[in-house]
Protein backbone atom coordinates (compact mmCIF):
# COMPACT_ATOMS: atom_id res chain seq x y z
CA UNK A 1 0.00 0.00 0.00
CA UNK A 2 1.32 3.77 -0.68
CA UNK A 3 0.31 6.13 1.51
CA UNK A 4 -0.07 10.13 0.69
CA UNK A 5 -0.08 13.03 2.50
CA UNK A 6 -1.51 16.30 1.00
CA UNK A 7 -1.40 20.36 1.13
CA UNK A 8 -2.14 23.32 -1.04
CA UNK A 9 -0.31 26.33 -1.73
CA UNK A 10 1.06 28.80 -4.20
CA UNK A 11 4.39 27.82 -6.61
CA UNK A 12 7.82 29.47 -5.64
CA UNK A 13 8.28 33.17 -7.08
CA UNK A 14 11.75 33.70 -8.84
CA UNK A 15 13.21 30.20 -8.58
CA UNK A 16 15.32 29.99 -11.39
CA UNK A 17 17.53 27.35 -10.87
CA UNK A 18 15.03 24.33 -10.91
CA UNK A 19 15.60 24.81 -14.96
CA UNK A 20 19.27 26.03 -16.01
CA UNK A 21 19.47 29.11 -17.89
CA UNK A 22 15.25 29.09 -17.93
CA UNK A 23 13.00 31.27 -15.63
CA UNK A 24 9.42 30.26 -16.21
CA UNK A 25 6.98 33.64 -17.07
CA UNK A 26 5.30 34.26 -13.46
CA UNK A 27 1.72 33.91 -15.67
CA UNK A 28 2.49 29.95 -16.04
CA UNK A 29 2.04 30.13 -12.38
CA UNK A 30 -1.16 31.44 -12.07
CA UNK A 31 -2.79 28.04 -14.06
CA UNK A 32 -2.08 26.31 -11.09
CA UNK A 33 -4.20 28.08 -8.80
CA UNK A 34 -6.15 25.92 -6.60
CA UNK A 35 -4.29 22.65 -7.37
CA UNK A 36 -3.97 20.07 -4.94
CA UNK A 37 -0.90 17.66 -4.97
CA UNK A 38 -0.77 14.57 -3.02
CA UNK A 39 2.61 13.04 -2.11
CA UNK A 40 2.71 9.14 -2.28
CA UNK A 41 5.11 7.51 -0.23
CA UNK A 42 7.79 5.05 -1.88
CA UNK A 43 6.25 2.05 -0.07
CA UNK A 44 6.18 -1.45 -2.05
CA UNK A 45 5.66 -4.60 0.13
CA UNK A 46 7.52 -6.99 -0.52
CA UNK A 47 6.21 -11.05 -1.41
CA UNK A 48 5.92 -12.99 1.61
CA UNK A 49 5.46 -16.53 1.74
CA UNK A 50 3.60 -18.56 4.14
CA UNK A 51 5.58 -19.26 7.51
CA UNK A 52 6.17 -23.11 6.59
CA UNK A 53 7.42 -22.18 2.85
CA UNK A 54 11.34 -23.19 2.51
CA UNK A 55 12.17 -21.73 -0.58
CA UNK A 56 11.02 -22.80 -4.11
CA UNK A 57 9.87 -26.35 -2.69
CA UNK A 58 9.23 -28.05 0.09
CA UNK A 59 12.08 -29.53 1.75
CA UNK A 60 13.34 -32.80 -0.06
CA UNK A 61 12.27 -36.14 1.73
CA UNK A 62 15.74 -38.73 1.56
CA UNK A 63 15.22 -41.99 2.21
CA UNK A 64 17.57 -44.72 2.67
CA UNK A 65 16.78 -48.47 1.87
CA UNK A 66 19.32 -50.97 2.66
CA UNK A 67 19.09 -54.59 0.58
CA UNK A 68 21.54 -56.56 2.33
CA UNK A 69 19.03 -59.59 2.90
CA UNK A 70 15.96 -57.98 3.13
CA UNK A 71 14.59 -59.63 0.16
CA UNK A 72 11.45 -57.72 -0.14
CA UNK A 73 13.74 -54.64 -0.46
CA UNK A 74 15.85 -56.56 -3.26
CA UNK A 75 12.85 -57.28 -5.13
CA UNK A 76 12.19 -53.57 -4.93
CA UNK A 77 15.07 -52.75 -5.98
CA UNK A 78 15.28 -55.11 -9.39
CA UNK A 79 12.20 -53.95 -10.04
CA UNK A 80 13.27 -50.05 -11.15
CA UNK A 81 14.15 -50.20 -14.66
CA UNK A 82 17.59 -48.78 -15.34
CA UNK A 83 18.00 -45.26 -15.82
CA UNK A 84 16.52 -43.62 -19.13
CA UNK A 85 18.85 -41.91 -21.71
CA UNK A 86 15.85 -38.96 -22.02
CA UNK A 87 16.24 -36.40 -24.83
CA UNK A 88 16.59 -33.20 -23.50
CA UNK A 89 13.73 -30.37 -24.73
CA UNK A 90 15.57 -28.03 -22.40
CA UNK A 91 18.22 -26.56 -24.55
CA UNK A 92 18.34 -22.72 -24.47
CA UNK A 93 16.87 -23.05 -20.97
CA UNK A 94 19.24 -20.85 -18.75
CA UNK A 95 19.18 -22.71 -15.59
CA UNK A 96 19.32 -25.90 -17.56
CA UNK A 97 22.67 -24.38 -19.43
CA UNK A 98 23.86 -23.51 -15.88
CA UNK A 99 24.64 -27.76 -15.41
CA UNK A 100 27.45 -29.64 -16.14
CA UNK A 101 26.38 -32.58 -18.81
CA UNK A 102 25.90 -35.11 -16.04
CA UNK A 103 23.54 -32.87 -14.00
CA UNK A 104 21.67 -31.84 -17.10
CA UNK A 105 21.15 -35.62 -18.06
CA UNK A 106 19.43 -35.64 -14.00
CA UNK A 107 17.69 -32.49 -15.23
CA UNK A 108 15.93 -34.43 -18.22
CA UNK A 109 15.43 -37.55 -16.52
CA UNK A 110 13.54 -35.52 -13.32
CA UNK A 111 11.93 -33.55 -15.51
CA UNK A 112 10.48 -36.43 -18.06
CA UNK A 113 9.15 -37.89 -14.94
CA UNK A 114 7.17 -35.25 -13.95
CA UNK A 115 5.58 -34.45 -17.16
CA UNK A 116 4.56 -37.87 -17.94
CA UNK A 117 3.53 -37.61 -13.89
CA UNK A 118 5.73 -40.71 -13.16
CA UNK A 119 5.68 -42.40 -9.87
CA UNK A 120 9.28 -43.26 -9.72
CA UNK A 121 12.26 -43.12 -11.29
CA UNK A 122 15.92 -44.06 -11.59
CA UNK A 123 18.11 -41.34 -12.04
CA UNK A 124 21.58 -41.85 -13.15
CA UNK A 125 23.57 -40.98 -10.28
CA UNK A 126 24.80 -42.37 -6.74
CA UNK A 127 24.67 -39.11 -4.67
CA UNK A 128 21.71 -37.30 -3.22
CA UNK A 129 23.19 -33.86 -2.19
CA UNK A 130 22.68 -32.32 -5.84
CA UNK A 131 18.87 -33.33 -6.56
CA UNK A 132 17.41 -30.29 -4.71
CA UNK A 133 19.72 -27.84 -6.54
CA UNK A 134 18.72 -29.57 -9.85
CA UNK A 135 15.17 -29.89 -9.36
CA UNK A 136 15.29 -26.11 -8.16
CA UNK A 137 16.74 -25.26 -12.06
CA UNK A 138 13.71 -27.51 -13.12
CA UNK A 139 11.13 -25.45 -11.41
CA UNK A 140 13.08 -21.80 -12.36
CA UNK A 141 13.09 -22.98 -16.22
CA UNK A 142 9.59 -24.27 -16.22
CA UNK A 143 7.03 -21.96 -14.95
CA UNK A 144 4.09 -24.14 -15.33
CA UNK A 145 4.17 -27.13 -13.74
CA UNK A 146 1.52 -26.40 -11.31
CA UNK A 147 0.84 -29.95 -10.42
CA UNK A 148 4.46 -30.60 -8.18
CA UNK A 149 5.68 -28.87 -5.54
CA UNK A 150 8.32 -30.88 -4.37
CA UNK A 151 10.21 -34.74 -4.26
CA UNK A 152 12.08 -37.09 -2.18
CA UNK A 153 14.27 -39.97 -3.50
CA UNK A 154 15.90 -42.79 -2.01
CA UNK A 155 18.93 -44.14 -2.13
CA UNK A 156 19.58 -47.98 -2.41
CA UNK A 157 22.72 -49.46 -0.66
CA UNK A 158 24.18 -52.60 -0.58
CA UNK A 159 26.63 -53.30 1.97
CA UNK A 160 26.83 -49.63 3.17
CA UNK A 161 27.80 -48.55 -0.53
CA UNK A 162 24.96 -46.91 -2.56
CA UNK A 163 23.84 -48.69 -5.84
CA UNK A 164 20.98 -46.94 -6.87
CA UNK A 165 19.00 -43.68 -6.69
CA UNK A 166 15.21 -43.39 -7.66
CA UNK A 167 13.34 -39.58 -8.05
CA UNK A 168 9.52 -39.60 -6.78
CA UNK A 169 8.31 -36.31 -7.54
CA UNK A 170 5.44 -35.35 -5.02
CA UNK A 171 1.87 -34.23 -6.91
CA UNK A 172 -1.00 -32.26 -5.58
CA UNK A 173 -3.53 -33.60 -7.81
CA UNK A 174 -3.68 -37.07 -10.14
CA UNK A 175 -3.75 -37.46 -13.56
CA UNK A 176 -7.32 -36.27 -14.85
CA UNK A 177 -7.28 -33.27 -12.81
CA UNK A 178 -4.38 -32.13 -13.74
CA UNK A 179 -5.49 -32.64 -17.44
CA UNK A 180 -8.54 -30.77 -16.69
CA UNK A 181 -6.72 -27.58 -14.82
CA UNK A 182 -4.38 -27.68 -18.08
CA UNK A 183 -7.15 -27.37 -20.30
CA UNK A 184 -8.88 -24.06 -18.07
CA UNK A 185 -5.31 -22.70 -18.12
CA UNK A 186 -4.78 -22.32 -21.30
CA UNK A 187 -8.21 -21.17 -22.39
CA UNK A 188 -7.23 -18.32 -19.74
CA UNK A 189 -3.34 -17.68 -21.30
CA UNK A 190 -4.43 -17.65 -24.55
CA UNK A 191 -6.29 -14.76 -23.74
CA UNK A 192 -3.45 -12.79 -22.68
CA UNK A 193 -1.42 -14.34 -26.03
CA UNK A 194 -4.26 -13.22 -28.59
CA UNK A 195 -3.83 -10.21 -27.25
CA UNK A 196 -0.43 -9.18 -28.46
CA UNK A 197 -0.08 -8.37 -32.28
CA UNK A 198 1.70 -11.00 -34.41
CA UNK A 199 3.73 -8.05 -35.58
CA UNK A 200 4.87 -7.12 -31.74
CA UNK A 201 8.78 -6.60 -30.94
CA UNK A 202 10.14 -8.78 -28.44
CA UNK A 203 9.96 -6.02 -25.96
CA UNK A 204 6.90 -5.00 -26.80
CA UNK A 205 5.80 -8.58 -25.55
CA UNK A 206 7.46 -8.87 -22.45
CA UNK A 207 6.03 -4.97 -21.62
CA UNK A 208 2.18 -5.91 -22.94
CA UNK A 209 2.60 -9.43 -20.73
CA UNK A 210 3.85 -7.62 -17.62
CA UNK A 211 0.97 -4.90 -17.81
CA UNK A 212 -1.23 -7.63 -18.39
CA UNK A 213 -1.07 -9.43 -15.45
CA UNK A 214 -0.91 -6.49 -13.27
CA UNK A 215 -4.26 -5.21 -15.02
CA UNK A 216 -6.09 -8.75 -14.56
CA UNK A 217 -4.34 -10.39 -11.47
CA UNK A 218 -4.20 -8.81 -7.77
CA UNK A 219 -2.09 -9.32 -5.14
CA UNK A 220 -2.97 -11.42 -2.18
CA UNK A 221 -1.25 -13.56 0.09
CA UNK A 222 -4.44 -15.70 1.47
CA UNK A 223 -4.41 -16.60 -2.35
CA UNK A 224 -5.12 -20.35 -2.99
CA UNK A 225 -2.55 -21.89 -4.82
CA UNK A 226 -0.52 -18.99 -5.06
CA UNK A 227 2.56 -20.61 -5.65
CA UNK A 228 1.96 -21.68 -9.03
CA UNK A 229 -0.40 -20.36 -12.27
CA UNK A 230 -3.18 -21.92 -10.72
CA UNK A 231 -3.89 -18.65 -8.70
CA UNK A 232 -3.02 -16.50 -11.73
CA UNK A 233 -5.34 -18.03 -14.76
CA UNK A 234 -8.38 -19.52 -12.61
CA UNK A 235 -8.07 -16.94 -9.48
CA UNK A 236 -6.91 -13.98 -10.66
CA UNK A 237 -5.03 -13.34 -7.23
CA UNK A 238 -1.19 -14.56 -6.64
CA UNK A 239 1.74 -13.44 -4.70
CA UNK A 240 5.28 -12.70 -6.36
CA UNK A 241 5.81 -16.75 -7.18
CA UNK A 242 2.53 -16.70 -9.14
CA UNK A 243 3.58 -13.70 -10.93
CA UNK A 244 7.16 -14.83 -11.69
CA UNK A 245 5.82 -17.83 -12.57
CA UNK A 246 2.99 -17.26 -15.32
CA UNK A 247 5.56 -14.61 -16.74
CA UNK A 248 7.72 -17.46 -17.51
CA UNK A 249 4.76 -19.45 -19.27
CA UNK A 250 3.70 -16.85 -21.07
CA UNK A 251 6.70 -15.78 -22.84
CA UNK A 252 7.76 -19.11 -22.88
CA UNK A 253 5.20 -19.55 -25.70
CA UNK A 254 6.19 -16.30 -27.10
CA UNK A 255 9.56 -17.90 -27.34
CA UNK A 256 11.01 -15.13 -25.41
CA UNK A 257 13.76 -16.53 -22.83
CA UNK A 258 13.04 -16.25 -19.42
CA UNK A 259 13.71 -17.61 -16.01
CA UNK A 260 12.22 -17.65 -12.42
CA UNK A 261 14.85 -16.20 -9.56
CA UNK A 262 14.51 -16.26 -6.10
CA UNK A 263 15.91 -14.84 -2.98
CA UNK A 264 14.78 -12.08 -0.65
CA UNK A 265 13.56 -8.24 -1.02
CA UNK A 266 13.22 -5.72 1.31
CA UNK A 267 14.23 -8.92 3.90
CA UNK A 268 11.26 -11.03 3.26
CA UNK A 269 11.27 -14.25 0.54
CA UNK A 270 10.26 -13.05 -3.40
CA UNK A 271 10.44 -14.41 -6.48
CA UNK A 272 10.70 -12.16 -9.72
CA UNK A 273 12.09 -12.93 -13.47
CA UNK A 274 14.78 -12.36 -16.01
CA UNK A 275 14.19 -12.05 -19.43
CA UNK A 276 16.56 -12.31 -22.76
CA UNK A 277 15.66 -9.52 -24.93
CA UNK A 278 17.93 -8.44 -28.00
CA UNK A 279 20.50 -10.92 -27.01
CA UNK A 280 20.88 -9.13 -23.82
CA UNK A 281 19.40 -10.14 -20.19
CA UNK A 282 17.50 -8.05 -17.86
CA UNK A 283 15.62 -7.68 -14.87
CA UNK A 284 12.07 -7.95 -14.43
CA UNK A 285 9.76 -7.98 -11.26
CA UNK A 286 6.07 -7.94 -12.23
CA UNK A 287 5.33 -7.89 -8.63
CA UNK A 288 6.90 -4.91 -7.39
CA UNK A 289 5.19 -3.22 -11.02
CA UNK A 290 1.67 -3.97 -9.32
CA UNK A 291 0.87 -0.47 -7.37
CA UNK A 292 -1.81 1.19 -5.05
CA UNK A 293 -2.34 4.48 -3.77
CA UNK A 294 -5.21 5.65 -1.09
CA UNK A 295 -7.39 7.96 -2.41
CA UNK A 296 -9.44 10.65 -0.86
CA UNK A 297 -12.39 8.46 -0.19
CA UNK A 298 -10.18 5.69 1.55
CA UNK A 299 -10.43 3.25 -1.48
CA UNK A 300 -7.34 1.38 -2.68
CA UNK A 301 -6.76 2.25 -6.50
CA UNK A 302 -4.36 -0.19 -8.52
CA UNK A 303 -1.72 1.26 -10.92
CA UNK A 304 0.50 -0.47 -13.19
CA UNK A 305 4.35 1.62 -12.34
CA UNK A 306 7.43 0.15 -14.87
CA UNK A 307 10.09 0.99 -12.70
CA UNK A 308 11.01 -2.57 -12.63
CA UNK A 309 10.35 -3.72 -16.21
CA UNK A 310 13.87 -4.76 -17.83
CA UNK A 311 16.55 -3.03 -15.68
CA UNK A 312 20.10 -4.13 -14.70
CA UNK A 313 21.31 -5.81 -11.76
CA UNK A 314 23.27 -2.71 -10.19
CA UNK A 315 19.19 -1.50 -9.99
CA UNK A 316 18.04 -4.86 -8.76
CA UNK A 317 20.06 -5.55 -6.35
CA UNK A 318 19.28 -2.15 -4.40
CA UNK A 319 16.53 -3.86 -3.28
CA UNK A 320 16.84 -7.51 -4.01
CA UNK A 321 18.92 -10.37 -2.92
CA UNK A 322 18.94 -13.60 -5.55
CA UNK A 323 19.60 -16.76 -3.82
CA UNK A 324 19.61 -19.34 -6.59
CA UNK A 325 21.98 -22.28 -7.14
CA UNK A 326 23.17 -21.55 -10.69
CA UNK A 327 25.25 -18.12 -11.10
CA UNK A 328 23.42 -15.14 -12.69
CA UNK A 329 24.77 -12.87 -15.75
CA UNK A 330 25.83 -9.09 -14.94
CA UNK A 331 22.83 -7.34 -16.74
CA UNK A 332 24.06 -3.89 -18.26
CA UNK A 333 22.59 -3.80 -21.18
CA UNK A 334 19.57 -0.47 -21.43
CA UNK A 335 18.31 0.17 -24.73
CA UNK A 336 15.25 -2.51 -23.84
CA UNK A 337 14.83 -0.60 -20.68
CA UNK A 338 10.83 0.84 -20.57
CA UNK A 339 11.70 4.31 -20.10
CA UNK A 340 14.68 4.41 -22.59
CA UNK A 341 12.11 2.53 -25.17
CA UNK A 342 9.50 4.84 -24.71
CA UNK A 343 11.39 7.66 -24.53
CA UNK A 344 10.65 8.61 -21.13
CA UNK A 345 14.35 8.76 -19.80
CA UNK A 346 16.37 12.26 -19.31
CA UNK A 347 19.70 13.11 -18.90
CA UNK A 348 19.00 17.29 -18.41
CA UNK A 349 16.77 19.16 -17.39
CA UNK A 350 16.80 21.83 -19.34
CA UNK A 351 14.35 24.32 -21.47
CA UNK A 352 13.88 21.53 -24.11
CA UNK A 353 14.03 18.44 -21.82
CA UNK A 354 11.10 20.10 -19.71
CA UNK A 355 8.76 20.68 -22.80
CA UNK A 356 9.18 17.12 -23.60
CA UNK A 357 8.06 15.77 -20.46
CA UNK A 358 5.38 18.37 -20.06
CA UNK A 359 4.32 16.77 -23.18
CA UNK A 360 4.80 13.43 -21.97
CA UNK A 361 2.18 14.33 -19.52
CA UNK A 362 0.04 16.27 -20.99
CA UNK A 363 -0.54 13.16 -23.81
CA UNK A 364 -0.89 10.99 -20.38
CA UNK A 365 -3.40 12.93 -19.38
CA UNK A 366 -5.60 13.81 -22.05
CA UNK A 367 -5.48 9.95 -22.94
CA UNK A 368 -7.03 9.64 -19.42
CA UNK A 369 -4.00 7.66 -18.42
CA UNK A 370 -4.05 6.58 -14.43
CA UNK A 371 -0.41 7.20 -14.46
CA UNK A 372 2.48 8.26 -16.50
CA UNK A 373 6.30 8.15 -15.12
CA UNK A 374 9.93 9.84 -16.31
CA UNK A 375 12.88 8.44 -15.31
CA UNK A 376 16.08 10.26 -14.79
CA UNK A 377 19.83 9.78 -15.01
CA UNK A 378 20.06 11.28 -11.47
CA UNK A 379 18.49 11.51 -7.93
CA UNK A 380 18.86 15.38 -8.27
CA UNK A 381 17.90 15.66 -11.73
CA UNK A 382 14.25 13.65 -10.17
CA UNK A 383 13.74 16.04 -7.56
CA UNK A 384 14.30 19.26 -9.57
CA UNK A 385 11.93 17.79 -11.77
CA UNK A 386 9.41 17.41 -9.07
CA UNK A 387 10.22 20.80 -7.92
CA UNK A 388 9.31 22.70 -11.10
CA UNK A 389 6.22 20.35 -12.28
CA UNK A 390 4.76 20.51 -9.07
CA UNK A 391 6.15 22.86 -6.47
CA UNK A 392 6.00 25.46 -9.20
CA UNK A 393 2.72 23.90 -10.62
CA UNK A 394 4.08 24.03 -14.13
CA UNK A 395 2.19 20.98 -14.76
CA UNK A 396 -0.78 23.00 -15.27
CA UNK A 397 0.84 24.50 -18.06
CA UNK A 398 0.62 20.71 -19.65
CA UNK A 399 -2.36 19.52 -18.20
CA UNK A 400 -5.16 22.08 -18.31
CA UNK A 401 -8.36 21.80 -15.77
CA UNK A 402 -6.07 19.31 -13.50
CA UNK A 403 -7.19 20.31 -9.90
CA UNK A 404 -5.76 17.11 -7.97
CA UNK A 405 -2.41 14.91 -8.83
CA UNK A 406 -0.85 12.10 -6.87
CA UNK A 407 2.97 11.96 -7.52
CA UNK A 408 5.82 9.72 -6.09
CA UNK A 409 9.87 10.17 -6.86
CA UNK A 410 11.61 6.79 -6.15
CA UNK A 411 15.39 8.52 -5.55
CA UNK A 412 16.82 5.20 -5.98
CA UNK A 413 16.02 4.34 -9.44
CA UNK A 414 15.39 7.96 -10.16
CA UNK A 415 12.21 7.82 -11.19
CA UNK A 416 9.57 10.37 -10.98
CA UNK A 417 5.83 9.12 -11.18
CA UNK A 418 2.41 10.87 -10.98
CA UNK A 419 -0.87 9.79 -11.12
CA UNK A 420 -3.64 11.48 -12.45
CA UNK A 421 -7.23 11.07 -10.34
CA UNK A 422 -10.54 9.51 -13.09
CA UNK A 423 -11.68 13.17 -14.49
CA UNK A 424 -13.68 13.72 -17.26
CA UNK A 425 -11.15 15.16 -19.74
CA UNK A 426 -11.76 17.46 -22.85
CA UNK A 427 -9.71 15.59 -25.63
CA UNK A 428 -9.32 18.11 -27.80
CA UNK A 429 -7.99 20.66 -25.43
CA UNK A 430 -4.56 21.68 -26.24
CA UNK A 431 -3.93 19.97 -30.20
Amino acid sequence: MVWYRKWRGKGKKGDSTQIKNWKPPVSSRRLAAGLCIAALASAISGCQFPEEFAGIIEPVEEVVSTVRQNMELKQQMDALELPKDIRSISKGRYAYGSLSKEEQKIYDQMLDAVLNHDKEVTLSTAEGGRLEDIFNCIKADYGGLFWVESFRYTQYQRNGETEMVSFSPNYTMAVEEREAVQKKIDKRAKKYLKAIRPDASDYEKVRNIYRMLIQKVDYNLKAENNQNIISVFLDRETVCQGYASAMQYLLDQLDIPCVIITGTAKGGPHAWNMVKLDGEWYYVDVTWGNSKYHDEEENDVKYVEYDYLNITTEEMLRGHNPQVTFDLPECTAVKDNYFVREGKYFSSLDEASAAKIGAIFKKAFQKGKKNVSVKFSSSELCRKAKEYFLTEYHISEYCGGLETVYYKTDMELHIFVIIFPNYTVNYTHGR
